[in-house]
């Protein structure tokens, strides 16, 4: 992969992931940030709990969308390294959004859309201990973070490949990073936890307006 690949690869992963379609719905649909609601991470999460399952069904399908945008163009100019790539910026544009003051998600999502296209076996190891952990503590962070650590564990056991591990671990360190106050709540017990009965904090604004 050439240093004008990379570039492309970067800049493009960067703007697609700052399209925060968390944000993105709650304004178009509602008139208000969701930001300012529930734990105000522009998060899928987030979005079900204060949006409900049918806005937050667009805000999934978008996320998907750029996630895998994002790595097929860095699969195209530069492979396996590449779609890394790619990763770790779409990521990056997710939690620090250009076009939203640069307060996004916590980047699960989309970094699960990317390990699904890296490699499934690594994406099915994730994605395991992520149900695993949620069907028994029903915290939803625990089980992103447990599969986020996986991450380089994984990619490491199947290629040993120092250069793709490195990469690997500073996106597993972004999401865990990203976690801290979750981290903080679940070693005090206090970490909310998930529930298919959404309460829809956010309401319509009547002029459509931030009130």
């Amino acid at each position: 992969m050439t240093l004008t690949h990379f570039a492309i690869i970067a800049v493009c992963a960067y703007l697609l992931g700052s399209l925060s379609f968390a944000i993105i719905v709650s304004k178009v649909t509602l008139g208000k940030d969701i930001r300012n609601y529930g734990s105000g991470n522009a998060g899928l999460t987030n979005a079900y709990r204060t949006m409900g399952a049918k806005k937050t069904l667009f805000v999934l399908l978008g996320d998907i969308a750029k996630g895998a945008a994002a790595v097929s163009v860095g699969w195209a100019l530069g492979g396996p390294v590449g779609k890394l790539t790619a990763g770790i910026f779409v990521i990056l544009g997710h939690m620090f959004p250009l076009y939203f003051g640069f307060k996004g998600g916590k980047g699960v999502l989309v970094g699960a859309v990317m390990l699904a296209f890296f490699d499934w076996r690594v994406f099915v190891i994730a994605f395991a201990l992520f149900i695993l952990s949620v069907v028994l503590t029903k915290w939803i962070s625990l089980g992103s973070i447990l599969g986020a650590v996986s991450f380089p564990i994984t990619t490491w056991l199947f290629y040993r490949d120092p250069v793709l591990t490195a990469m690997a671990f500073g996106m597993a360190a972004a999401v865990v990073f990203m976690h801290r106050s979750n981290i903080g709540r679940i070693l005090h017990g206090a970490e909310n936890k998930f529930s298919f009965k959404s309460k829809k904090t956010i309401e319509a604004s009547p002029d459509g307006e931030e009130k």
